[in-house]
């Protein structure tokens, strides 16, 4: 199969939290279109287990209206590590420090209109302590959950747990364990 070629490539647009190219490419046919593509940091997925426990964070999200119930999750700051993404993200948002982590794979979070990489870590050997949550997370009402895992597949089955990184992550846990 022949490559697909980009011929030009701008920013359209740009913010502190991600960037959008607009681009102009020749598919294989020889057809020239025009693709819109979010550049956003790679993040990370922690799901941190106890026993037979997760734990989980519910919190408001603005773009759904909704709360969710969700793993953790945070962007890769530029010069930081997966692993250190991880640690921190967990840290300030469910409050857990973990000895053990397990990298247990990762996905596109979202490969219709972007090249960006979600990171799964297990984390375990936990201590609970404070979370540290930033302004906007505490105007979300950031709150750590601690559920039975039998009763997080339920909530699964049942529809009652619809962020995509929280499926796409406990999928990888419950396929390797």
């Amino acid at each position: 199969m022949k490559n697909w070629e980009t011929i030009k490539s701008k920013t359209a647009f740009k913010c502190k939290y991600m960037k959008i190219l607009e681009e102009d490419f020749v598919m294989p046919s020889g057809k020239i279109r025009k693709y819109y593509i979010l550049k956003r940091n790679d993040y990370v997925i922690v799901i941190a287990k106890e026993g037979n426990y997760f734990y989980l964070i519910e919190q408001y999200r603005y773009t759904t209206k909704s709360k969710l119930l969700q793993v953790v999750a945070g962007a890769i700051e530029n010069g930081e590590t997966q692993l250190q993404a991880a640690k921190k993200e967990l840290k300030e948002e469910a409050g857990i420090t973990a000895k053990k982590f397990k990298k247990l794979g990762w996905f596109y979070s979202n490969y219709g209109c972007s090249d960006q990489k979600a990171y799964v870590f297990l984390a375990e050997d936990i201590k609970l302590g404070e979370q540290m949550p930033d302004s906007m997370e505490k105007e979300c009402g950031i709150q750590r959950k601690k559920l039975k895992i039998s009763e997080v597949k339920k909530l699964i089955k049942s529809g009652k747990i619809e962020d995509h990184d929280t499926l796409a992550a406990l999928c990888l846990f419950m396929l390797k364990y």
